[in-house]
């Protein structure tokens, strides 16, 4: 009888190590890092860009990037936007790339966007600012909760509270 328990007890901590193992190994997601990873397209359709980072991780489908710039060209007037961003995630299914802290997007012309928070949704040009948005050009300075960028970059629309600065000397 003594032994039938201890083999009972034997057999409830082998299964009960083996629970733990197999939750730890489920719970840590591999990560494989990259050093300076870049992604790129220049199609048919005038479509190009170039997104680059200093360190990558990638784990499954998903890319964490660091000290990432990146640039991309409209394809109505061929004007180069520029790319600064502390941190972000691309995923390469939705050709879609979040980014955080310290964003800017800028141009050879002076016009610069920055904002804390933002998504830019690489296949539909569409490009969405969130937390402190600020908008500087030769025109002046636009602030806003939040904002959409479309249109190849033509089209800005801006949310929440909006306050301009219109610089009206020229």
């Amino acid at each position: 009888m003594l032994i039938k328990l201890l083999n009972l007890d034997n057999l409830l901590l082998s299964l009960i190590i083996l629970f733990i193992s197999t939750s730890l190994t489920y719970s840590e997601e591999v990560f494989i890092e990259i050093d300076n990873p870049r992604f790129s397209e220049k199609g048919l359709s005038d479509k190009t860009y170039e997104i680059k980072a200093e360190k990558g991780l990638k784990s499954d489908n998903e890319l964490k990037l660091f000290a990432i710039e990146g640039k991309f060209k409209t394809v109505k007037d061929g004007k180069w936007i520029y790319l600064e961003a502390d941190k972000g995630n691309y995923s390469q299914d939705n050709n879609f790339i979040e980014l955080q802290e310290n964003i800017i997007f800028y141009t050879d012309d002076g016009e610069k966007l920055s904002s804390n928070y933002a998504t830019f949704d690489i296949q539909n040009d569409i490009i969405e600012l969130a937390e402190n948005v600020s908008h500087e050009s030769m025109r002046g300075l636009i602030l806003s909760d939040s904002s959409i960028i479309t249109n190849n970059f033509n089209k800005i629309t801006y949310f929440g509270n909006v306050e301009s600065l219109i610089n009206t000397s020229e």
